[in-house]
């Protein structure tokens, strides 16, 4: 064997050059005393051993970690799509707080809401229909019970507080109608759209009725057409118990609407579609169900493949037996028990179960399994000469370093995303991390242990196709170390990070909710019909004064009178005959019918009062026109001003677009803020939508450069050398840059979902690059031939690249496809969430493998070897010190580079 590097043998172990004695010490370490010569290398050799000794204890030890499986008995999904998905420090969680505090409420404020359109497409203002949507109307909010529990039933009647009558317009506006149908000449009656006059009452129908055409010749009504009827249901919970009775109560309005809509026949003209939080959830939940048979197939495929590459990978090396089989087993029962282990642990943590966490079994069984491949492939190219344990040392001091270094940079990574403040993929990240934390420990104390008890001996002799492999690698090095060849690849990179930076910096932070819904879903329907007809007609925004506001001051009534003029002289208002205002219309009421108004509470005549003040205000809220106001004021009597605090709402159309609705929620934030003295917030059903795109890219910025920085730093730990740290951050940022930006190609936008997905890119990237870096580093390799461990020095960076490749090549190729395998039938699903990640992973399997086999070792091999010996203690500390890709020691034993024989085995280690 020559020292020269000329031929190429699969054993990449360092040993140490130079005596300890020789070398320059400092002062800081030698106050480190004992721990200055520890190296990972070593830990795991040792560790290696005893796992090798007593194997059988440690796959006990994993039965009982895997009993925390257990822990997922009676899980139950859960989805909050609603504000699950928005930054828990964000301005409209604020504002959601203050208007629970306003409602009284523990829950968010609850709305569900039922559309009612016509089964032959044709106007819902024809008699028949009004009369079959107020049926249906009065069985769902009088009669249509729900099952809470305990024995309970509960109707709307028990939640709906000063909203039972919310909708009764639709009573009114039918019953006049018809007395308008029947005598067109009828005084009295104004039935015109967008409001309507009976009997001198105003009926607003703009916020029931949507998709209107109007024709001012027909004498009843100007209405010629009225694509749907909207019933908002709007109820009033104090505690989550009652959220969570209101909840089942809207799933019992959502299967009975379901049921009703597929009734044919002439007494069924009507179709009911529903949505509110709780059956987006549902929905959400069921379609997340529907990935297990493709679960099932993604891991069929991958026995399939596994068995076909360890058996391949087993008979090169001359290991191919029955118990092969049982080996390929073992690969795929790490990252399924690590799932199933995990899913105990967050169900007993009392952590949801959401959607995104059905897509963690895809992609921790891909990547969860890269470690058992690297440590088959490093434990197979050992000689089974040697003892269990010192074999399976000298294994976990090869492969030990470089799965730890990829294990914990992935699993910060998720750690990352679960400290970020979107509460749906928080709860996904932390599932992965612990999924993916437990398949690197049950590759130690599961894995390891069966190839000791399985694989320890050939039954033939290794494949005559080594030669060939050997020789193909030296060309392949060849090309990839020359220098033409790095320019080339250069210049091509260049190309692919313009493009990948232009797409990065392209990508538009939007959240397309119907991109979310899954494609079979029946919400989508009403979904569609609120986004495309109702808010581009009516889009509400609540404004909230907390305050009290003292009307009886003409100063102050006229502060509260300019905060209304702004809102109402926005751009796309709809005008202030559209707005609710309790304290406009107790001004009417003050200064028109209550002058002589009957007390609905004394029985008295009420005496006339030319100020305006409260005195009118309890007969106000007594008349049956105005008494739905109590819901919108907090009133004290016993305060002089009895106003404490009061709720506005005000309309606005045509905001069709998020970016309609992004700006217009920064316009009335900037005029709630504008009036401290009134203490004034906003809220808005879409305000958390909008706060997660206003965030979007300055999250995905931060997260970006904590989590590259977080990999840098796991590098300068595990891998050392400044270069090499350097090179590898910068292909982790490379392959980052070529996800997002090919990405934005691939028509997504940056929601929490990319967002993920990228962070997940980033960990996923670590695998390609940092064991191409870690075993570049490496010196000497050591070998066994005829009983006596040699070592070689690697002088060329064609021999180094040859050893990284013939350690990290077949695992990675095995890693790769596996993890492609098993996500890729989520891509038959068609959705969209599973759908992101399919694209994402894709695009690092491809960026990846080009990084890690092709140009990182053509960048490392431009630079001389002797950088690739410093460590950052060399630098700070003028010490020389060994890889922690190696298992090389600063001992003070004298092993030079001469000496190519080391002690030949004895027959005591061999047995």
């Amino acid at each position: 064997m020559s020292s020269e590097g000329d031929e190429f043998i699969h054993r990449p172990t360092v040993i140490s050059t130079t005596s300890a004695a020789s070398r320059p010490r400092h002062k800081t370490f030698e106050l480190l005393g004992p721990f200055n010569n520890i190296s990972l290398a070593d830990m795991y050799k040792k560790g290696g051993k005893i796992i090798g000794r007593f194997p059988i204890p440690f796959i006990i030890a994993t039965a009982i970690m895997c009993s925390a499986g257990l822990g997922a008995i009676g899980l139950q999904m859960k989805d909050n799509v609603r504000d699950g998905y928005t930054p828990k420090n964000s301005q409209s969680r604020l504002e959601n707080r203050i208007y629970r505090e306003f409602l009284g409420s523990e829950g968010d404020p609850v709305m569900t809401t039922v559309l009612m359109t016509a089964k032959d497409g044709g106007s819902m203002h024809r008699i028949e229909y009004l009369e079959e949507a107020q049926r249906l109307w009065l069985y769902i909010s009088k009669n249509l019970s729900a099952d809470v529990g305990n024995g309970q039933y509960m109707k709307f009647g028990d939640f709906c507080g000063h909203y039972c009558q919310a909708n009764d317009i639709l009573l009114y506006f039918l019953s006049a109608y018809k007395t308008k149908s029947a005598n067109p000449s009828e005084e009295g009656y104004q039935l015109n759209y967008p409001i309507a006059t009976v009997m001198g009452y105003q009926l607003h129908l703009e916020r029931n009725f949507f998709g209107v055409t109007v024709n001012q010749s027909d004498p009843v009504t100007n209405i010629q057409f009225m694509k749907v009827l909207t019933l908002p249901v709007l109820s009033e919970v104090k505690t989550f118990e009652d959220t969570d009775k209101l909840n089942k109560w809207e799933l019992a309005v959502y299967n009975y609407a379901t049921g009703y809509s597929a009734l044919e026949g002439p007494d069924h003209l009507v179709e009911i579609n529903v949505i509110g939080a709780e059956v987006v959830d549902t929905e959400m939940n069921k379609d997340a169900q529907k990935m297990v048979p493709y679960f099932i197939v993604g891991i069929v495929s991958m026995i399939i493949f596994i068995f076909l590459t360890v058996s391949i990978s087993a008979s090169y090396y001359g290991y191919f037996s029955w118990r092969i089989g049982l080996i390929a087993l073992a690969c795929l029962l790490v990252p399924i028990l690590a799932i199933l282990t995990a899913f105990g642990i967050n169900n007993m943590l009392g952590n949801r179960t959401n959607s995104p966490m059905m897509i963690m079994p895809f992609l921790i069984n891909g990547i969860g399994v890269n470690d058992a491949f690297l440590t088959l492939q490093n434990w197979l190219q050992h000689s089974p000469d040697l003892p269990s344990g010192k074999r399976l040392g000298y294994m976990l001091a090869e492969a030990g370093p470089s799965i730890t270094t990829t294990t914990l940079t992935n699993v910060i990574v998720f750690l990352i995303g679960w400290m970020n403040p979107t509460e749906e993929m928080s709860i996904f990240c932390l599932g992965c991390a612990i999924s993916l934390l437990l398949a690197y420990v049950y590759t130690l104390t599961f894995f390891c242990p069966v190839l000791v008890l399985l694989l320890n001996d050939r039954v033939k002799e290794p494949s005559k196709l080594e030669a060939t492999f050997n020789k193909v690698l030296e060309i392949y090095a060849k090309i990839v170390c020359s220098r033409w060849t790095f320019i080339l690849l250069i210049l091509g990179s260049l190309v692919y990070w313009g493009f990948g930076i232009y797409g990065t910096l392209g990508i538009r932070a939007v959240l397309n909710t119907a991109k979310i819904l899954p494609l079979e879903t029946p919400i989508r329907k009403p979904n569609r019909i609120i986004e495309e007809t109702v808010w581009k007609e009516f889009y509400p925004v609540t404004v909230i004064i907390n305050n009290p506001v003292d009307i009886s001051s003409p100063s102050k009534l006229s502060i509260f009178e300019n905060l209304v003029y702004d809102f109402e002289s926005m751009e796309k208002c709809r005008g202030s005959e559209y707005t609710i205002s309790p304290i406009r219309d107790y001004q009417t009421y003050f200064y028109g019918v209550g002058a002589e108004d009957f007390d609905y509470e004394e029985e008295t005549v009420q005496n006339t009062s030319t100020k305006l003040d409260f005195s009118k205000l309890p007969g106000f809220l007594a008349n049956p026109i105005y008494k739905h106001h109590k819901g919108t004021m907090k009133l004290n009597f016993s305060d002089p001003v009895p106003i404490q605090k009061v709720q506005l709402i005000f309309a606005y159309e045509n905001v069709t677009s998020w970016d309609d609705r992004i700006k217009i929620m920064e316009d009335w934030r900037t005029i709630a803020s504008s009036y401290d003295s009134l203490n004034v917030s906003v809220w808005n059903v879409n305000a958390m939508f909008v706060d997660q795109m206003r965030s979007l890219k300055g999250l995905a910025i931060s997260n970006a450069l904590v989590t590259l920085g977080c990999m840098a730093a796991v590098c300068i730990v595990f891998i050392r050398n400044p270069l090499s740290v350097a090179l590898a951050t910068a292909a982790i940022l490379s392959i980052s840059i070529g996800v997002t930006g090919y990405l934005c190609f691939w028509d997504l936008d940056l929601d929490p979902v990319t967002l993920c997905a990228v962070i997940v890119s980033i960990g996923m990237s670590v695998d390609f690059v940092a064991h191409v870096a870690c075993h570049y580093q490496v010196r000497f390799k050591e070998f066994e031939e005829d009983g006596i461990v040699k070592k070689i020095e690697m002088k060329t960076p064609e021999s180094r690249v040859v050893n990284s490749l013939s350690n990290v090549l077949w695992p990675m190729v095995q890693s790769a496809f596996s993890t492609l395998l098993c996500v890729l039938p989520l891509a038959i699903l068609q959705n969209y969430l599973p759908m992101v990640f399919v694209k994402t992973i894709l695009l690092v399997v491809i960026w990846g493998m080009f990084h890690g086999l092709v140009l990182l070792p053509c960048i490392l091999a431009q630079f001389p070897l002797s950088i690739f010996n410093k460590t950052f203690a060399d630098l700070l500390f003028g010490r020389t010190s060994s890889s922690s890709c190696s298992s090389e020691t600063d001992s003070d034993e004298d092993t030079t580079a001469e000496a190519q024989e080391m002690v030949p085995l004895s027959q005591a280690e061999k047995a």
